[in-house]
């Protein structure tokens, strides 16, 4: 019971760590992947390079965009004017790229289709206003935090056996001198021999305070029958001697009253 409370009370204080920590935690990193989101976003739309004229439209600067496009980032540009994509991060056949995000009305930050986007406006010359969309998938996000929280149901699970495990140790260790001193008062009462003395623990604590006093009341009982034993032997020797008193004069008297039956 002891070690199984002890257990408990970890599990509960330990999987209140975890939550507040799981809690923070996925705070922190939301944070932190939208701030980059936003920081990528605004550095990719300060290029002036992205973009350049040609006779035929706009292209996307390859080597501008394929500096962008780690991590699973999805990167579209639009012509503001006719709401029309103008390349992707792997060109400008929309087709082949997945998700198809629809062109944006407004700017700002935003989560669609499970990305967190961030669209800027920005206006090149002699391109003229153009969107910048940057996206980079939640999963990536999700899944850090799944793992985060494994590790943590782990350190609880592994606290509380940890916990319990110690718990059984100490209470084993505690109860050990009681369960000794269990031992010699059965052996005692199978004997009935308070002679007997009761070991003492070698920490000064409670138990070897109930050994202490245990071993007095046996002393105590025994000095007891100790005493009752000394008075049974005087109260036989007494009657032994009185007997033997009075045996001769009781001889006496039965012979006399045999003489005087016969005589009268």
């Amino acid at each position: 019971r002891l070690a199984g409370g002890s257990a408990a009370l970890t599990f509960v204080i330990l999987a209140a760590f975890a939550v507040i920590v799981a809690l923070f935690t996925a705070n922190q990193v939301r944070n932190q992947f939208n701030n980059d989101v936003r920081k990528v976003a605004n550095q990719l739309a300060s290029e002036r390079a992205l973009l350049t004229a040609e006779p035929l439209g706009p292209k996307c600067n390859a080597n501008v965009i394929r500096a962008y496009s780690a991590e699973d980032a999805q990167i579209r540009v639009y012509d503001v004017g006719t709401a029309t994509t103008l390349c992707t991060q792997t060109g400008t056949n929309v087709a082949r790229t997945r998700p198809a995000f629809p062109p944006p009305i407004q700017t700002g930050d935003d989560v669609e289709l499970g990305y967190r986007v961030a669209v800027r406006a920005v206006r090149l010359e002699p391109v003229g206003d153009i969107h910048v969309l940057y996206a980079r998938p939640l999963s990536a996000v999700d899944h850090t935090l799944n793992r985060v929280r494994f590790l943590l149901l782990l350190g609880v699970l592994g606290g509380a056996v940890l916990a319990l495990l110690a718990g059984l140790y100490v209470a084993r260790r505690a109860m050990r001198p009681i369960a000794e001193l269990t031992d010699v008062a059965r052996e005692i009462e199978r004997t009935r021999d308070p002679s007997r003395r009761l070991p003492f623990p070698e920490a000064e604590d409670e138990v070897a305070e109930l050994a202490r006093t245990l071993d007095g009341m046996l002393a105590a009982l025994d000095a007891s029958r100790s005493e009752t034993e000394a008075m049974l032997i005087r109260q036989r020797e007494f009657i032994a001697d009185a007997s033997h008193e009075l045996r001769t004069p009781l001889t006496s008297v039965l012979a006399n009253l045999e003489l005087l039956s016969e005589e009268l």
